[in-house]
């Protein structure tokens, strides 16, 4: 987000702000996918406070230390005793010297500590001694390990690590909201504010790349499309920073994107796996690196069902179903024409699987706009004879069901027919006291539709100006 305004993450940096401004010592974790924006939700934070901010990188465990220090002397008169230093321990009980005799409060950030660790395992035990200290002194002072490779991350926070129970905040910052991704394209219209994230997702650093003067099919052939371009090898470069072998999950993902959502279809593409034991140790990595989503219908304690497949990011769900199954003609030069013939004319196909995704996301987010209260849980329903596209409960018990529908058209009478119907047959509905049905178009409603509602205050209609726009209780 370098370069543009800080958008979102008002309560992740209420968070780290009520942290950093305790006057005692604290040991924030921050951990998230590549791009999602750590780096600048942690400037954010640190802006208006004395901070040493080193940004770490894959080099010898020696040179880190003195890097480290170089920058530590930028921002803090230092003397030759400090110079002489020449181990982690050392380094830090002089910046707690600091903190005591110059500067209170004094944020010291290491960003993608696991490349830290990498070159010296033993960084998290010196860490943990030299926290345990500064706790027991009471010293004013902050210490943020921030980091990309998620499975490391949450090691830190496990019971068999050195610095289990020393982090005073932990936060698993998450991609933007649709609403927030929506902020980076004031000028466009609602209809490609709703596209954009729907190919992009909510990373920062890829909406950022757009430039709004263009259209969205313009960013989208330049950024992605075109020979060379910066996210045209993203998810393979993805991978490859988590995992050794990616080949296996990278088919997995493709069959996910192509509609592979239960076990048994991934493993009739993924033929080396024989049965879903074999599957579940790839689906569940591919979980905990938020690449895929593993849902399960919100009535299965009624009823035992599968679990079905989807791709957590819309980026990648973009890039398998559109950008890997054209990769001749890309790496050709012809993504202008990939665009016309290959993209365009199935994009609102593909459209209506994110528009649920987004409609998911309001309800779970903003529904505390036109009901009740706020969601306490949000997900879908399904049986082999019907779906529900957004179903939930309300904090005060209430039960609701969505519709969501990517039409040219408006939506009219019959699809709440067809909700409240549909509704009946899952226990999950018919457990509530008070029962909702929310109607979402990307093209509004027929008027008979609106005189019905008028008369119905069970029902909500949500079209993408409700969807982008906070509405005031």
């Amino acid at each position: 987000m370098s370069g543009r305004t800080f958008f979102g993450r008002e309560q992740e940096l209420r968070a780290l702000n009520r942290e950093l401004d305790r006057p005692r010592p604290s040991v924030v974790v921050l951990l998230g996918r590549r791009r999602v924006g750590k780096s600048r939700l942690l400037v954010e934070a640190t802006r208006s406070r004395p901070t040493i901010y080193y940004q770490a990188t894959r080099i010898a465990e020696s040179m880190s230390l003195q890097l480290f220090k170089a920058e530590i002397s930028r921002v803090v008169e230092t003397d030759p005793v400090f110079e002489s230093l020449g181990d982690w321990l050392g380094v830090f009980t002089f910046l707690e010297q600091v903190a005591t005799d110059r500067m209170p409060g004094l944020t010291v950030v290491l960003d993608e500590f696991p490349y830290l660790c990498d070159t010296d395992p033993s960084l998290p035990s010196v860490l943990q001694k030299f926290c345990d200290g500064v706790r027991e002194r009471g010293t004013a002072m902050n210490l943020v390990l921030c980091g990309s490779k998620i499975s490391f991350m949450e090691e830190l926070l496990g019971e068999k690590n050195p610095l289990h129970g020393r982090q005073t905040l932990a936060l698993d910052l998450p991609p933007l909201s649709y609403r927030d991704a929506a902020k980076f394209f004031p000028e466009w219209s609602a209809d490609e504010q709703l596209r954009a994230y729907g190919i992009l997702g909510g990373i920062p650093y890829y909406l950022n790349l757009c430039e709004t003067e263009f259209t969205l099919s313009e960013n989208i052939r330049e950024l992605v499309l075109s020979t060379g371009a910066p996210l045209g090898d993203e998810p393979n470069n993805l991978l490859q920073s988590e995992l050794r072998d990616v080949t296996r999950y990278a088919t997995i993902l493709r069959s996910i994107a192509d509609g592979c959502t239960d076990s048994g279809s991934i493993i009739g593409r993924v033929r080396e796996l024989k049965d879903s034991s074999a599957l579940a140790p790839y689906v569940q990595k591919l979980a905990e690196l938020r690449l895929i989503r593993i849902v399960r219908s919100l009535d299965a304690a009624e009823r035992e069902r599968d679990r079905r497949y989807y791709l957590d990011d819309p980026f990648l769900a973009f890039w398998y179903r559109f950008y890997l199954p054209n990769l001749s003609p890309l790496s050709s030069g012809h993504s202008e024409e990939v665009w016309r013939h290959t993209i365009e004319p199935r994009l609102d196909d593909y459209m209506g699987g994110m528009f649920e995704w987004i409609c998911r996301d309001y309800a779970r987010r903003y529904v505390n706009e036109v009901l009740p209260t706020a969601a306490q849980e949000v997900g879908q329903v399904w049986a082999a004879d019907f779906d529900i596209d957004v179903a939930g409960r309300l904090l005060n018990g209430a039960a609701f069901a969505g519709e969501c529908k990517w039409w040219n058209g408006p939506v009219g009478l019959n699809v709440l027919e067809h909700l409240r119907e549909t509704a009946t047959r899952t226990p999950y509905e018919r457990g509530a006291d008070e029962r909702y049905f929310l109607l979402f178009s990307r093209s509004g409603f027929t008027p008979e539709l609106k005189r019905k509602v008028k008369r119905d205050s069970t029902v909500r209609l949500i079209g993408p100006a409700e969807l982008l726009q906070p509405r005031a209780r």
